[in-house]
């Protein structure tokens, strides 16, 4: 027993003496690497980037996509300011890069911009990766569940700041391994280089503040502890920042010289570029202005675990899981891991508390494809991490089994590549939008919804962005004023956009919209305006109005005492109730719309709930149904309506237009067969409708339940009208 502890001890010994003799070389290996090449670009890097660049650039967007790209196209085209942060960097490289570019139309050129970055993000991830572990199979299969999990190539291929954030986020962590590796003497060099990438990554998206803090600290500490730094580099470091931050004078730029004709905010003086910074209007460090909802730290801490595994790979989890247990055993690399697990924790702790996004009501898929992106940063380091994972436990299987290290070698480097591989052929179809343009079709439907020289007034980025892009981007439908509902509330909107409007009139020159007409103290008339003033002052100046979608800002129907909304092909016309439409009229008005089949009808399964082209074609649907509810409403009004003979051939009427609306929210199965593409409402309403027109025309008693039997009930009533009651 004593001479087999004794040689259990001797073992570990021996275990630990190899530890640390493989430590130092490598740690020698790193240094004279260091001195040789300052990214480490070997061939094998250049054919990483080459894939990245080449499926990236094959899938971009051909036009405009869903989301905030629209924002970002129109800011970047005319120079102008995107939604609070503002975003200056993107917006000024998307400028030049924009200005410059020969071909394409202004959406094409900006994602192709951003398909660009993001390669170079996943390129990054790969240098890091072969830098800490000069191991190939990591640093493939870091790169590639990363470049290709559908999360990070969906948001690589449009034009988005969140490819850009991935690369500052990607360069910050290769600037850890940069310090880490230097000299004490060249460190503070290193953390001045550092310093002004963080400060231009607060140009762009400001979550990159969490890794900021967390590498900034460690990097100060460490010169400090080291007494590596002067008094007067830490003044030049705090400068390189502060140079980092120059490109958020473009805001001010922008709004004295662009001329732009969509903007967010007044940046002519240092309060309105304070706020813009500090996303006041959306509510700083929060992803909603919703204060009322506080974050669920549990359940997007459990999203977030979930979506891991669901993009990038149980597998992947587990090897950053075991890079952290495993790294004892590589002293030289303990200090970098534990500062990529900090920043991670850091992030993911702090953007789950403050995420006051509820993700459990109706339209959950949606909102959780907002938080998803912003998963993305955590990712960047998630996949380095993995590849860590890999190559510590490769390197202590061959402590134990030299003699197999090669065979293990290409074994892991086939496995990476086939998992790459697997990746691609996963995601690709649904990554692949280059032959995507629903959105943009959308809004030139939604413009031409709307008369000549009329005014369209918009809520909700699903209806502002396509249209706003045609409008101003594309030069589309310029006769008509775009008013946004919910930017129209802030100080700002009159003095910057108001200018732009051909048509739209400001109710009696008051400067900003609000529910409830308010009065500021000392004065007589009310500096603020509600629907009503806005429908009254265009009614007497002989403007129509529009308005998407059909509902309007909630506490404000004061409007509805006089005025009406009247379904159109999608946006509503908002027409006074002495001018109303008869029933004939309006149905001779709703057979005349066409409907794109484009856009309508576009396979949904193609497409993820939470997108906005599955919820292009849902509004479109709706929309459709909205002009059979209303000639529905209007016969109802005389309750013995459907009981008249003479009122047959009017039923048949909006009966057809149900039908038309459920062909519109359906698609065909694989077997042929209809299936409802949303929810179950429309469904009933439709069923109802056949239920209500089978019972007065068989004058049956049979009780039918809403909607189950709709499919059976269609085919009767189209064989029994055709038969009986087609109008002559």
């Amino acid at each position: 027993m004593k001479n087999s502890r004794l040689k259990s001890t001797k073992k570990a010994s021996n275990l630990k003496e190899g530890h640390e003799k493989t430590d130092k070389l490598l740690l020698k290996e790193h240094v004279e690497e260091e001195k040789e090449c300052f990214f480490d670009l070997t061939w094998h890097s250049y054919i990483g980037l080459f894939l990245f660049i080449s499926v990236y650039v094959k899938c971009t967007s051909a036009s405009i996509p869903g989301g905030d790209s629209g924002d970002f196209i129109l800011a970047a085209q005319h120079f102008g300011v995107a939604h609070p942060p503002g975003y200056p960097l993107f917006v000024t490289c998307g400028y030049l890069w924009m200005k410059f570019l020969p071909f394409g139309n202004p959406a094409y050129k900006l994602n192709l911009l951003t398909s660009i970055i993001g390669a170079l993000a996943a390129f990054i991830i790969y240098i890091i990766t072969y830098k800490i572990t000069k191991f190939v199979p990591s640093a493939v299969y870091a790169s590639a569940v990363f470049a290709f999990s559908h999360l990070i190539w969906f948001h690589s291929i449009c034009a988005e700041i969140f490819a850009l954030n991935n690369l500052f986020c990607g360069l910050l962590l290769y600037w850890v391994v940069k310090f880490q590796q230097a000299g004490v003497d060249t460190r503070a060099r290193v953390a001045m280089e550092a310093s002004f990438l963080s400060g231009l990554s607060m140009c762009n998206q400001h979550t990159s503040a969490l890794f900021i803090g967390v590498i900034g600290s460690w990097m100060f500490l460490s010169l400090l502890r080291d007494k590596a730094i002067t008094l007067q580099q830490f003044w030049y470091t705090g400068a390189a920042f502060c140079l980092g931050l120059l490109p958020y004078l473009q805001l001010p730029i922008s709004s004295y010289f662009s001329g732009a004709p969509s903007t967010w905010g007044d940046h002519r003086s240092f309060l309105g570029i304070w706020k813009h910074f500090l996303r006041d209007e959306y509510g700083t460090f929060r992803l909603t202005a919703e204060d009322d909802v506080s974050g669920d730290i549990a359940g997007n801490l459990r999203l977030y675990v979930q979506d891991l595994v669901n993009e990038m790979g149980a597998l992947t989890f587990l090897l950053s899981v075991l890079s952290l247990v495993l790294v004892r055993y590589f002293q030289h690399l303990k200090t970098t891991v534990y500062v990529y697990v900090a920043s991670l924790m850091v992030y993911i702790l702090f953007f789950c508390n403050q995420a006051n996004m509820d993700v459990s009501g109706d339209d959950r898929e949606l909102k959780k494809g907002v938080l998803e992106r912003f998963w993305m940063q955590s990712n960047v380091v998630i996949s380095i991490l993995s590849g860590c994972g890999l190559w510590f436990t490769y390197s202590l299987i061959c402590q134990r089994y030299e003699k197999f290290s090669n065979a293990l070698y290409y074994i892991l480097l086939a496995t990476a590549v086939a998992i790459g591989a697997h990746q691609i052929g996963r995601n690709f179809d649904s990554c692949d939008m280059s032959n995507n343009f629903i959105v943009r079709d959308f809004g030139r439907k939604l413009l031409d919804s709307a008369p000549n020289n009329s005014v369209l007034m918009l809520e909700g980025d699903l209806a502002s962005i396509p249209a706003t892009y045609m409008r101003y981007s594309e030069g589309y439908r310029s006769d008509v004023d775009l008013v946004d509902q919910e930017l129209m509330g802030f100080p700002w909107y009159k003095p910057m956009v108001g200018p732009r409007f051909n048509h739209f009139i400001f109710p009696y020159d008051r400067e900003v919209y609000f529910k409830k007409v308010e009065r500021r103290r000392g004065e007589k008339e009310p500096f603020s305006y509600n629907f009503q003033d806005i429908f009254d002052v265009h009614r007497k100046a002989g403007v129509p109005v529009y308005v998407f979608p059909r509902s309007l800002k909630s506490g404000d129907e004061g409007w509805e005492q006089k005025y009406e909304l009247i379904p159109g092909a999608l946006a509503h016309e908002v027409r006074h109730k002495e001018d109303l439409y008869s029933l004939d009229q309006y149905l001779d008005i709703a057979y005349k719309l066409e409907f794109d089949s484009s856009v309508e009808n576009c396979d949904t399964s193609l497409y993820p709930v939470r997108s906005f082209e599955y919820s292009i074609a849902e509004t479109c649907g709706h929309s459709a149904f909205a002009q059979a509810e209303y000639a529905h409403i209007k016969l109802a009004e005389d309750g013995s309506a459907h009981l008249k003979v003479e009122n047959r051939p009017v039923m048949i009427r909006i009966f057809e237009l149900y039908k038309r609306a459920y062909n519109a929210l359906t698609v065909k199965s694989e077997d042929g067969e209809p299936k409802l593409m949303f929810s179950t409402a429309h469904h009933e309403t439709y069923g109802i409708m056949s239920y209500f027109l089978y019972q007065n025309y068989f004058q049956t008693n049979e009780i039918l339940e809403a909607g189950k039997y709709a499919k059976v009930m269609t085919v009767q009533l189209e064989t029994f009208f055709k038969a009986k009651f087609q109008p002559e």
